[in-house]
């Protein structure tokens, strides 16, 4: 009954601790692996982040009710410390930047309607009112944000896709000045209509998935007020889910979210030149 966290280490030099969200897990000998402790929800889990501050390390959770902060510092005792309220939803994803947390969801409704932003920064003191806010956006966007799918932060930029804004393209906030008040930069639409699932950044270049339509886009957003589309590519089942670059940034990483899928790897070194170099499917 629910869904629980497990925690696995994972004997490596710089890592000593995954976080896993899981329904049915099964731990197979030689693999390295030691199940060390849980945490039982009730209600639905969907995303998961982790951060640490002040000594102590923490597992964001995100859950049907809002975001759950569990410290997990001792993996063999892991207890929450606090919940941070959200609309209803089996949905959330989660992201963070320095020591504050961003939280999307698809509800919608009530006070904490839009994003949701958490200043973790006096971690293990409580949270209370005064350290978690809800951002419905600012300038020419003022009070608009509703709902929001998934996220992307990179180099003080978040990236809001699927919103009720602009067709669900991206909506580009600036955290560098000041992360607890984002500032609305701009938005994709002109360079690339279609909604955007989930998307990547690096280097001022967006991967952004177009799952309703079937591809992925490549967008310069070093101009965040008016970005560029670069190029566009179909993935294998026509329903792009997610992208990720390799660490080199020559190889792009993309799924589709449908039954019998495969694991893409693309050249983007070229973005003008798109080549399929691969895909992987299991055993359907």
């Amino acid at each position: 009954n629910g869904f629980n966290i497990l925690i696995l280490a994972l004997y490596m030099k710089k890592i000593s601790v995954f976080i896993l969200t899981l329904l049915t897990v099964v731990v197979t000998n030689g693999q390295n692996l030691q199940f060390r402790s849980k945490l039982t929800y009730n209600g639905v889990l969907a995303n998961i982040g982790g951060i640490a501050v002040n000594g102590h390390e923490y597992a964001l959770v995100g859950w049907e009710e809002g975001l759950s902060i569990v410290d997990v510092t001792n993996p063999d005792s892991i207890f929450e410390r606090y919940q941070v309220p959200g609309p209803t939803s089996n949905w959330r994803e989660v992201k963070t930047f320095g020591n504050y947390a961003y939280v999307t969801t698809e509800g919608s409704g009530g006070p904490y309607e839009g994003l949701t932003i958490i200043n973790l920064s006096d971690l293990p003191a409580t949270i209370n009112n005064t350290y978690h806010k809800t951002y419905k956006g600012d300038g020419a966007i003022l009070n608009q944000i509703q709902t929001i799918h998934a996220l992307h932060i990179d180099s003080g930029y978040l990236y809001l896709y699927g919103s009720n804004l602009f067709s669900g393209t991206a909506v580009i906030c600036n955290l560098n000045n000041d992360p607890w008040n984002p500032q609305y930069v701009g938005n994709s639409s002109n360079a690339d209509p279609n909604y955007i699932h989930d998307g990547y950044v690096r280097n001022n270049v967006m991967y952004g998935c177009h799952i309703y339509d079937g591809y992925f886009s490549i967008i310069d957003v070093s101009n965040k007020a008016n970005p560029v589309l670069l190029n566009t590519q179909t993935t294998p089942d026509n329903f792009s889910h997610n992208s990720w670059l390799n660490d080199a940034g020559n190889v792009l990483f993309t799924t589709d979210e449908v039954d019998d899928s495969y694991l893409a790897a693309y050249d983007i070194s070229d973005p003008f030149n798109i080549q399929l170099l691969d895909k992987y499917q299991t055993a359907p």
